[in-house]
């Protein structure tokens, strides 16, 4: 998978606050535990989130997102930590006390009632005087939110009568009415077909920009965290292992784990045998590689230190002879290939045992890939495409 173009490459500073040492977290997670039992579903979390942003919970089944998510809106009650919005501390507050809304991925509308009516009905049914509003105010409300959803004429249709899209944004309105001050949403795009996911994961993150509301969103897809969050925090059984923008968390993975689940990757195992502290250059020899590998890490690492070494299969150059004067360079055959339209993946076997997997962009039209199973290559790439894990 090619890292998509996160938001946050072309962001104004205004819409990085998280880089202002002086800004103040609108969300602010203080050592959040949660257990069921013996299980951690939240083990010591602690999480800032900016006003405006749309951060990400992102991580596989049990990871602990959507408990931490619960917490948030106030369905689950930390048995320790607690939870400030707006430098007030929520913790105990019940969910109609707080200034959040949330979105469902089963949506929940009422099938008896029209879309206006849907988008209406928390208005309508409001537990704080603050909020009631009357006939007029409500019918404007609704009317705006429609607009907002591009959905202006479909106000009297029924649920049944919608598109799954449509139905999403019905639920997006609904949730957006009451003006919350932090959406959460849990996995919302999860019940709509690849095609309808991608088109709105952009309409989602165009109406966050134009009403401003803070959006945390849990998903376990990370394309949809990448396309659509200013930040991604990584969970992994009840922890957060990473909190960072989808380029760094790509590009510049802290652990395994995280170079693992975001995107395709290719772990290497071995050992450091050198490092030239003048040029940064690591010196590593790694299982199933009959070559010295090179690799930059900032810091000096001791002989013999046990790293992983890390590369994107699209940072990974094919050559059919050894290629001259670059820094790393293995050859091997090879073993699988998948053709995937717009790119092949090879798998690339070594003849020491690793198998690396390596991405061939598709500029010419072509109907075959360019190589075929048992070819030998040779595979180059970069001492500073490599990433040098030691956790």
């Amino acid at each position: 998978m090619s890292a998509p173009v996160p938001r946050s490459a072309a962001a104004p500073a205004a819409r990085e606050p998280w880089r202002d040492p002086a800004a103040q977290p609108f969300v602010r997670i203080e050592g959040v535990t949660k257990t069921f039992g013996k299980v951690y579903a939240c083990d010591d979390i602690s999480l800032d989130v900016y006003r405006g942003e749309f951060f990400a919970l992102l991580g596989g089944s049990g990871s602990g997102k959507s408990t931490l998510l619960r917490v948030l809106a106030g369905f689950e009650s930390p048995d320790r930590g607690r939870v400030l919005i707006d430098g007030i501390d929520v913790t105990d507050l019940p969910p109609y006390q707080r200034p959040v809304n949330m979105m469902f991925q089963s949506y929940a509308l009422f099938p008896h009632m029209s879309v206006a009516q849907n988008i209406a009905f928390g208005l309508k049914h409001s537990s704080s005087s603050a909020d009631k509003l009357g006939a007029g105010e409500i019918r404007d409300r609704v009317q705006a939110m429609l607009e907002l959803v591009r959905m202006p004429q479909l106000g009297n249709r029924k649920p049944d009568q919608l598109s799954g899209g449509q139905r999403q944004r019905v639920a997006l309105a609904r949730a957006l009415a009451k003006q919350p001050k932090l959406l959460l949403l849990d996995e919302p795009l999860g019940a709509l077909d690849k095609k309808l996911r991608e088109h709105t994961q952009f309409e989602l993150v165009s109406i966050q920009e134009r009403v401003g509301t803070t959006f945390i969103m849990v998903t376990h897809d990370q394309e949809e965290a990448m396309t659509m969050s200013s930040r991604i925090a990584v969970m992994d059984t009840g922890r957060i292992v990473q909190v960072s923008t989808p380029a760094v968390l790509y590009e510049y993975p802290s652990t395994r784990f995280v170079a693992e689940f975001i995107g395709g990757i290719n772990l290497l195992d071995g050992r450091v045998l050198s490092h030239d502290e003048s040029s940064g250059l690591l010196r590593i020899q790694c299982d199933g590689v009959d070559a010295q590998l090179l690799a930059r890490h900032p810091d000096p690492l001791p002989e013999g230190t046990a790293v992983g070494i890390a590369v994107r299969p699209e940072k990974i150059d094919v050559h059919e002879t050894r290629p001259e004067g670059m820094e790393n360079a293995v050859a091997g055959k090879v073993r699988d290939i998948a053709y995937l339209g717009d790119v092949s993946i090879y798998h690339v076997q070594t003849e020491a045992g690793a198998t690396l997997r390596v991405q061939e962009t598709h500029v010419a039209r072509s109907s075959e890939p360019h190589y075929d199973w048992d070819d030998t290559l040779w595979l180059s790439w970069d001492a500073g495409s490599a990433v040098v894990l030691t956790s």
